[in-house]
Order: structure tokens, then sequence, then C-alpha cells
């Protein structure tokens, strides 16, 4: 079985990594930790600095993807199965980038700018409380923490997806992925 290129793949697993630590560290900061605490506002400050580094190898994910045809899909799966496979993987782009910007409008709508590891970066939302009486920093975290929970659904099923395939059908597609050595 072909696998992806290695850049898409040390990319896959860096940002699972990544988000798999945004989920853990979202939930701790808005429901396990005392609010205005000094580890609550560090949490924060990890949690934007690691969503902006997410955007930024999004990005070079989406580059890798146009410049390299990825691995063909195993022929014995039904169109149906296709289908939601590009659909899911073209989900696990979308979502990603929706979240991180909804998440960077948030903290610009706030006034708390948006700081990676202390740098400060582009202010790509003004500052405003309100916009027509709605409150644009609550709508913009409910907006966030929603579409953080949408994406962990879909990487769920990316993962069940795998699960299926290799246990119920036969066709280890996670080989596509992975850096073991090849026996072929």
């Amino acid at each position: 079985m072909e696998r992806y290129v290695f850049s898409a793949r040390v990319l896959h697993w860096l940002m699972a990594a990544g988000f798999i630590f945004m989920w853990i560290c979202g939930y701790a900061m808005t429901s396990l930790v005392a609010d205005d605490s000094p580890l609550e506002e560090f949490l924060f400050g990890l949690h934007i600095s690691v969503g902006v580094t997410l955007l930024m190898l999004l990005v070079l994910r989406i580059i890798v993807r146009l410049r390299n045809t990825p691995p063909p899909l195993p022929e014995h799966m039904a169109g149906w199965e296709k289908t939601g496979s590009h659909l899911g993987h073209f989900g696990l782009y979308l979502l990603p980038a929706a979240v991180i910007m909804v998440g960077w409008a948030e903290t610009d709508f706030g006034g708390h700018g948006v700081r990676w590891f202390g740098l400060s970066m582009p202010k790509l939302f003004p500052t405003m409380e309100t916009l027509w009486g709605l409150n644009l920093e609550e709508i913009t975290a409910f907006l966030h923490e929603w579409g953080a929970y949408a994406m962990l659904v879909l990487a769920l099923v990316h993962v069940a997806a795998v699960i299926k395939h290799k246990w119920l059908d036969g066709h280890d597609v996670l080989q596509r992925m992975d850096f073991g050595r090849r026996d072929d």
C-alpha cells in the first residue's frame, strides 16, 4: 500500500497531538481551573499559542497536500465509503481552520490580542464589545467551543473509520500514514 509523503505524515501526527492537547487544555481551562487564576491565564496563553502553531501547520499541510497526490484509497472500498473519506478529509482541513479563526476572532473582539509564545500577532478582527446589540466575544466563544466539539466528533469518526477498515474490512489504511518499516 502506498503512503502519504513523509512531510504529510509528520504534519498529520504533529497536528493530531496538537489537537488532543488543545481539547484537554480547553476543557481544563474552562471547567477545572479557577476563574482569573494564574493557572487559567497560563493555560489560555498556551492554548492560544498552540492554536496559532496549529494554524501555521495547517497552512503547511494544505500546501503539502496541494503539491502531492495522496495515495489511492483501497480498491475494495465501496463508493459511499470513498465519498465519506473525501468529505471527512475535507472537513478535517476546513473545520480546524474555522475553529482556529473563530478563536482568533474571540480573542481580538475581547481586546486581549493574540500572542504566540509572547510575540504579538496581527490583529485580524477589531476590538468590539457589541455589534447590533450582540456580544461578539460571547458569540465567538460559543462558536469556538462547539466547533471544537464538532471537530472532536469528526476526528473520532476518522479514527473509527480507520479501525473499521483494519478490523472489519481487512485493509489497513493506517499504513498510508505510519512510519513503520515495509515488509513488502
